[in-house]
This record gives structure tokens, C-alpha cells and sequence, in this order.
């Protein structure tokens, strides 16, 4: 099997992450930051270790303001519909996944005003601009993915952080760019961070966390945290004041060993290898007539992922071939509607093809190979 899904879910995944889950779930099974026994105190220090890691990857220096969460759907519902409030308004991006698009629509019947910018591929100036003439006085946030889910595009974002007036924060989406992008928070201008475990950072599915870099935010869901239990109030300081509930300590020692595994690598390396796969795979689609590549490698930055076309065929239709020749990839829309709108696919979808940290040439031959076979048909 050649896996070219990874921007949907890395695999394989490294073995430190599989074992380490394993070896978890089988010799402990405490509940962190609840109890005073041995293993609960080390379950607290398998959460405190992969914050530690996290702000290691991220530049940052408080491992309190790291939040886990669910994935980074909850962490940007966090943070768009804790942050805006009625009145308030945003600026996002149509490269935007349904994470940020969904959140946004529903904060309009609360009273929260939005604008969509367009998002040039190639010039990174006019991206700027057009997001600056979005700005209003009453905007509060600017949310745009640090690279798109579907042709991987790498955004601006230290260009897009300097640009932006006194007072009005940035939200990054970074499920494509962790664990792929080199990327620090205070370098870069970041606010807020979301990220999964699963994608870049290869742990497992069933976590993610948010990383604050500014003010403090209402919290979507209160609950038990361990601490200040006779104060019905939820707790004001980080992380209990996001973090209520059991953590899943199993992903998140997953998580930590996919980091770990990634920063040994070097990130700037991961970067590298994966750019240069996606330069291997446009060229070679570029060689192969009936079929639409979207975006060029080599004019901009593009990062771990890209899509393409075969005229007359539909996405879902090619992916199946390629399914049943034992290639996985994505078909369709991607949750990414505003970003098919505009390269004019929303009616037949796009071929997805996203890279891991083992893909390699020679599987991306083979599937050139597959797809030639497919286009004789």
C-alpha cells in the first residue's frame, strides 16, 4: 500500500508512538491531576512533559498556556466563539477549512460580522493588502490556516502578524503546518495556535492542543478540573480554566513520543523532503496529458500537499482506481468549500495527494505509473 493521505490523518505512524500507547493503556490507567498516588503523578507528568515539548517546538516558554483539546476543530471553536462576542467582527481567508468557516457563520445570528478575503497564490503582498482593507474598527481577530488542506499553499503569517493594527489578534490554524512547518509563536506574531495530534505530529488521533500567546478568553465548557473544587466559578488561570474533564493521557504520551520523533528529525528537514515531493509529484502530473494540475511549486511556497484533476473523470471516480490499486488518497470538496469556488472545482471535486514523513520518489513513480494506466482506459 502507498499512503498519500496524510494532511487527513500521517501513517505510518513512528513505532516510539504506537509502543508508548500501548505500554500506557497496559501499565497505567490513572486519571492526571486528580489523585496523589504513584500513578496519578505520573500521569500528571506525562501531561506536564508534552507541554513542555510542545512549547520546545513552538518557541514559547510558559508549558501552562498550552491547552489540550479534542482536536483542532474544538480548539478553533474555542477560541472563535470565546474570543467574538456580538458586535465583534472577523477576518478569514478563503483558503479556510469548515473550522473556522462553520464556527464564524453561527456567531452571525449571535451578532458577530465576518469578511472572506481572497487569498492570492503567488504574491503574498496582495494576500496582506487584501486583509488589511478588510480591517475594521470593531475587527477583533484575523483567522487563516498557516497552510491549506488542499493544494498547500503556505500562508504569510509573520507578514500578515506585522501588518496587523494594535489590538487585533491572529488565530492560525495550524493543523496542515505543526510538526511541517518550522513555526514560532512569538517570532511569527502568533496569538493563538491550534494543532492535532494526528496529522504532522504524527501521535494519534483523539487530541490536539491550543497554544496562547495573548489575553485569556471564556471558556466554551466548565467542569471538574482538580482544582478549586468548592468554587463553583470556574478557575481564571491557565490551563484549568480551558482544560475541564479527563485528559486522554494515553494520546497525549502519543503525542509527545510524534513530537519527540519530529524534533529529532528537525522540523526544517521534514519541511525539505516534503516540499521536494510535492515538486517530484507536480512535475511528473505536469508530464502526463488529461491531467489539471492546480498550483506551481516552483512560483511559491506549497508545503506537504497537492491536488490535480483528470478532465472528464471525477475526483471520486480517480481516487477509487486509485484505491483499488491500493493508493489512498482524497477525493471531493476537502471541508474546504470557498477554496473549490475559486478554482472553479466545486462541482467535480479534487484529487488530493498529501505527504508523510516515509513517502518517498519512488512511490510517487509507481502512482504515475497507476495513473497512466488509468488515463489509457
Amino acid at each position: 500500500m502507498i499512503y498519500f493521505d496524510n494532511a487527513a490523518s500521517s501513517y505510518p505512524k513512528p513505532y516510539s508512538v504506537s509502543k508508548s500507547v500501548g505500554m500506557w493503556l497496559k501499565s497505567n490507567g490513572a486519571n492526571p491531576g486528580r489523585s496523589g498516588h504513584k500513578p496519578a503523578i505520573e500521569a500528571s507528568g506525562v501531561i506536564y512533559d508534552t507541554r513542555s515539548v510542545i512549547c520546545k517546538m513552538l518557541g514559547m516558554d510558559e508549558p501552562e498556556n498550552i491547552v489540550f483539546v479534542p482536536n483542532a476543530t474544538y480548539g478553533l471553536n474555542f477560541l472563535i466563539q470565546g474570543i467574538l462576542k456580538s458586535g465583534d467582527h472577523a477576518v478569514t481567508t478563503d483558503l479556510e477549512h469548515n473550522s473556522v468557516l462553520r464556527p464564524l457563520k453561527l456567531l452571525e445570528k449571535k451578532g458577530v460580522s465576518f469578511d472572506t478575503v481572497c487569498v492570492d497564490l503567488y504574491d503574498d503582498d496582495k494576500t496582506v493588502d487584501n486583509i488589511l482593507k478588510n480591517i475594521k474598527k470593531n475587527t477583533k481577530l484575523v483567522i487563516c490556516t498557516q497552510c491549506s488542506n488542499v493544494c498547500g499553499k503556505v500562508m504569510p503569517i509573520q507578514k500578515i502578524s506585522a501588518a496587523l493594527p494594535e489590538g487585533v489578534r491572529l488565530v492560525v490554524d495550524g493543523a496542515q503546518g505543526a510538526g511541517i512547518i518550522p513555526t514560532d509563536m512569538k517570532r511569527d506574531g502568533i496569538d493563538y495556535y491550534c494543532a492535532p495530534s494526528h496529522k504532522g505530529l504524527m501521535g494519534p488521533q483523539g487530541s490536539g492542543f491550543i497554544a496562547i500567546n495573548n489575553e485569556l478568553f471564556e471558556p466554551l465548557i466548565v467542569g471538574g478540573t482538580g482544582s478549586e473544587s468548592f468554587d463553583l466559578n470556574q478557575p481564571e488561570y491557565l490551563p484549568d480554566m480551558l482544560e475541564s474533564g479527563t485528559l486522554p493521557t494515553p494520546v497525549i504520551k502519543g503525542m509527545y513520543e510524534g513530537i519527540k520523533f519530529i524534533l529529532d528529525i528537525g522540523i526544517e528537514n521534514i519541511y525539505r523532503h516534503k516540499i521536494s515531493l510535492v515538486k517530484y509529484a507536480v512535475n511528473a502530473l505536469n508530464g502526463l496529458d488529461g491531467v489539471i494540475t492546480y498550483v506551481d511549486p516552483d512560483l511559491a511556497c506549497f508545503a506537504s500537499t497537492t491536488c490535480f484533476n483528470i478532465i472528464g473523470s471525477s475526483s471520486d471516480r480517480v481516487a477509487a482506481y486509485l484505491a483499488d490499486n491500493d493508493i489512498c488518497v482524497r477525493s471531493g470538496i476537502h471541508c474546504a468549500p470557498l477554496f473549490h469556488k475559486k478554482m472553479g472545482t466545486e462541482n467535480t471535486g479534487m484529487v488530493r495527494i498529501s505527504f508523510g514523513c516515509y513517502n518517498t520518489e519512488s512511490e510517487i513513480d509507481v502512482f504515475i505509473k497507476i495513473l497512466k494506466k488509468y488515463l489509457k482506459k
